[in-house]
């Protein structure tokens, strides 16, 4: 070796010494997280707050034998039943401790979401309920001594009691507010398997029957399918051929088509053979062409479907109808699957700080992720229009689709109206359909299309603020970061932060830098708020190189402006790109508070300088950044 090398090789030894350093600082376990935090908010906790109220302020605690009550569990449970006085019925999150007392593995719970409690038993371990209520129910369960708690090992043992429990609080009927999620760590189970016998303990179809039954129907009454389609003749007879094994004899299907060319209008009237055709040239409107439908529609039920969307399960419609049926039920979706038919594509609509994603996307489905979330059904926000059912009834409640929103987050939008109303979404996960995603359109990924989402984010969130990311329906101690479409507890990133704004004016550019795709970026979101996504460097060892974020303004003003970014831990890139060294530090989280940025339009770059050799690499990312007005207002009020 020669002398160059030996000193290049030395450097290169110590970049990589003070990465490690650096991760192991960002890097954490749930036992050492959670005893931070518990010990953290016990030094602030008001230790005076239990003991007074009425007697109906005190809880009777439904528990799990196999493992122990959280220590300040039952003072939080009294605390917000105190609090909340509309609240029946109380559950929180739990984790596993064992016998070496390593608290492993925590379970976070949604808020309540009936459609998950009928497919298993996902309140878990502790089930606080008001004393009447519990007498009412659990009479001959509770201990005589205590006379505050009912103790059970199966949860087939107090399951009938609890279904009738909340039956009567009203947990299955539109706008319920009587159960509610403590979003506390309430029990620390013995191990894992107490959790096996809650997922494999559905309601039954006693519950769901009764449920039905009591609506009035069980999803009887025609069904009007609603198809978009444009000069897609091929794909469109795909999806009806499909269709047709599905639906029953009380149906119709409306296609809505914005301009297809005569030779495929031709063919699309022939392969309707009768049924409704709504030939209307117009600019492409999702929303516009899903309403133009419905208005035409004579089903008490609408389902909105994808031409690019093959429904897999010939009793599909009837459950999604008898689903749609339920008072409590918005919109009701499916799973669907990539034309593989073995990865996900949509699993429900989850919101995070970045926006609407599909959780589970890409994930092949032939294993249980996180507590069955791809196995049953569960409540959400939104689902994709893609393959959307609701009740007519509903739909002209909710005022149908926002036309202002013409290609992307109508359905979120839709889910997030019908929420606010009181009525859950569902996504089905015992039916499928194959989803050869948005073959009418094409992709999102060039700038034009680009700002279009994001002006169409904007507008999501300016019509709902009260979304903007948050999800009752996704668990905030969750991973919500970036467009992660895993399902992991948040404290694995939890010692990363937000890099404040510091913006220089930079005397290069891209055309004095090597511009590379070796140099990979990904710009996830680029709003009002902050500026994230990740940068690696293929092929190289990532510990050597420094990273710039770069905007250069595109109506060619000529102003460029840089910052030198800190390393945010990423797992995702550590699990993803095995082959790549020293990646996990390649994410960043960049505030725009106090930015201080001319108002415009800026393409997004990332640069890499080699802290060795100098070697420069630069790529945009195909993402602009828009200042507008009001931001630097804000910003400069800051």
């Amino acid at each position: 070796m020669g002398v160059k090398s030996a000193v290049k090789a030395l450097l290169t030894g110590r970049l990589d010494r003070e990465y490690e350093k650096r991760l192991r600082e960002k890097k954490t376990d749930y036992d050492s997280w959670v005893r931070e935090r518990e010990r953290a908010a016990s030094l602030g906790e008001d230790r005076t707050a239990s003991g007074a109220g009425s007697s109906e302020s005190r809880a009777v605690l439904i528990l799990q034998k196999r493992g122990s009550l959280a220590e300040t569990a039952l003072r939080k449970i009294e605390d917000y039943f105190r609090r909340h006085p509309e609240c029946e019925v109380l559950y929180g999150d739990e984790d596993a401790a064992g016998p070496d007392g390593i608290r492993r593995n925590p379970w976070y719970r949604p808020c309540w979401s009936p459609d998950l409690y009928l497919d298993c038993f996902y309140p878990g371990s502790v089930i606080a309920v008001r004393p009447s209520a519990a007498r009412r129910h659990f009479a001959g369960l509770l201990l005589e001594e205590e006379g505050s708690r009912v103790l059970y090992e199966e949860p087939s043992q107090i399951r009938p009691g609890l279904d009738a429990l909340l039956e009567e609080a009203g947990a299955f009927e539109k706008g319920c507010v009587s159960v509610q999620r403590l979003p506390e760590i309430l029990f620390h189970a013995e191990d894992e398997s107490v959790w096996e016998t809650y997922l494999a303990c559905p309601a039954g179809e006693g519950l769901f029957g009764h449920l039905a039954e009591r609506a009035g129907n069980f999803g009887e009454g025609s069904l009007s399918v609603i198809i978009p389609s444009k000069d897609n003749p091929q794909t469109l007879e795909k999806c009806l051929a499909a269709l047709k094994k599905a639906l029953g004899k009380d149906s119709e299907i409306i296609v809505v088509d914005n301009g297809s060319s005569p030779r495929n209008r031709e063919v699309i009237e022939k392969l309707l053979q009768g049924e409704t055709y709504l030939y209307r040239p117009m600019e492409f409107n999702f929303s516009s062409m899903c309403n133009l439908g419905a208005e035409q529609a004579r089903g008490n039920y609408l389902l909105f479907l994808n031409d690019d969307v093959e429904l897999c399960d010939d009793g599909c419609l009837e459950k999604m109808c008898a689903k749609a049926a339920l008072p409590y039920v918005g919109a009701v979706g499916i799973k669907l699957r990539y034309p593989d038919d073995l990865r996900i594509q949509h699993d429900g609509i989850t919101n995070l700080l970045a926006g609407p994603v599909h959780k589970m996307q890409f994930f092949e489905d032939n294993r249980s992720y996180y507590f069955g979330r791809n196995r049953f059904s569960h409540n959400c926000l939104a689902v994709t229009a893609a393959c959307l059912m609701i009740e007519r009834r509903k739909f002209d409640e909710a005022g149908g689709f926002d036309s202002r929103l013409k290609v992307a987050y109508n359905d979120v939008e839709l889910g997030f109206r019908l929420w606010e109303a009181g009525y859950r979404n569902v996504v089905l996960n015992n039916c499928r359909g194959l989803h050869f995603e948005s073959l009418s359109r094409g992709s999102d990924e060039t700038p034009e299309k680009q700002r279009r989402l994001e002006e169409e984010r904007e507008l999501l969130y300016r019509l709902h603020p009260a979304f903007l990311g948050t999800d009752p329906c996704y668990p905030e101690q969750l991973n919500v970061e970036g467009l992660d479409s895993r399902i992991l507890p948040g404290y694995i990133t939890s010692r990363n932060t937000v890099q404040r704004p510091a913006w220089r004016v930079s005397a290069q550019g891209p055309e004095e830098w090597r511009q590379d795709e070796c140099l990979m970026v990904r710009i996830e979101t680029a709003g009002p708020g902050r500026i994230q996504g990740y940068s690696v460097v293929l092929g190289d060892d990532n510990a050597c190189y420094d990273r710039y974020l770069f905007l250069e303004k595109e109506d060619g003003a000529g102003e460029r402006f840089c910052m030198k970014l800190e390393g945010q831990y990423r797992d995702d890139l550590e699990t993803n790109l095995p082959d790549q060294r020293n990646v996990a530090l390649g994410g960043f989280r960049v505030s725009r508070e106090g930015e201080r940025l001319a108002p415009g339009s800026y393409r997004i770059g990332v640069l890499a300088v080699h802290r060795i050799g100098g070697l420069k690499l630069f790529h945009w990312a195909g993402r602009c950044l828009r200042v507008r007005e009001r931001d630097s207002a804000d910003a400069a009020g800051t």
